[in-house]
């Protein structure tokens, strides 16, 4: 005889970072859970990364394209995921700045959000010169990451440049997607320091998962303040 289906899951709701968009989605199960503690405990990133990518698709509901999803939008919804899934609270341990001793934090994943992004996409390269920025999808990031036979300056690089979408001039618009990389590259090692200074200012202020907590070292009374960015940081 056949055992039971357990069909009373739960729904919530949750809204996609990136493109304002509600979806709602259930708990993951235990066989979700099994494929996530196994792709962690292998310590291979690329792996952990399509696990838990896997795992957000299964729970959700409607029509979203993953290969649209950014990396932060990744880390959001695994966020949400996991607190409807195995509960609000969480701890994580933290070296005290003083003494280095580590320390378990408390932390509500209930009231952490994405940070805003505070620097304007339009990036005036020069009078009649504009770059237009964009967030690359998780993907792109998760191979230029997993790539090891690059140094970090180039993957760098690569990232900038799949974060520049469409160069406008007084006289042409340039769909960046139909260029080459040796192109591009070509033109961001065209750019003075300062006009670079201003697309590494975007890069930085990307959206992110971002939390500051403060706590008193459970070995020398030392306060401390840390801000916990990206799931590493989480989990």
């Amino acid at each position: 005889m056949a055992l039971p289906k357990l069909n009373d899951k739960p729904k919530y709701e949750l809204t996609i970072p990136s493109t304002k968009t509600n979806v709602k989605f259930r708990p993951y199960l235990v066989k979700e859970e099994k494929v996530l503690m196994l792709a962690m405990e292998s310590e291979d990133k690329r792996a952990t990364v399509n696990a838990i990518v896997d795992t957000i698709m299964a729970c959700l509901e409607g029509d979203v394209d993953q290969n649209k999803l950014t990396s932060f939008d990744v880390e959001y919804m695994f966020l949400k995921l996991r607190s409807k899934s195995v509960g609000e609270n969480a701890n994580v341990t933290i070296k005290c700045e003083e003494c280095e001793a580590d320390n378990p934090v408390p932390i509500d994943l209930s009231t952490i959000e994405v940070t805003e992004q505070s620097v304007s996409s339009k990036i005036k390269i020069t009078e009649d010169m504009v770059l237009h920025m964009g967030y690359p999808n998780f993907k792109s990031i998760m191979d230029a990451d997993g790539d090891d036979t690059v140094s970090d300056t180039v993957k760098t690089f690569q990232m900038i440049s799949k974060c520049m979408k469409v160069l406008e001039t007084a006289e042409e618009r340039y769909d960046l997607a139909d260029e080459s990389q040796d192109e591009i590259q070509d033109f961001i090692g065209s750019l003075s320091s300062t006009q670079f200074d201003k697309v590494k200012e975007w890069i930085q202020t990307m959206p992110k998962l971002s939390e500051t907590v403060n706590f008193n070292c459970v070995k020398c009374n030392h306060s401390n303040e840390f801000t916990l960015e990206g799931l590493d940081d989480f989990f």
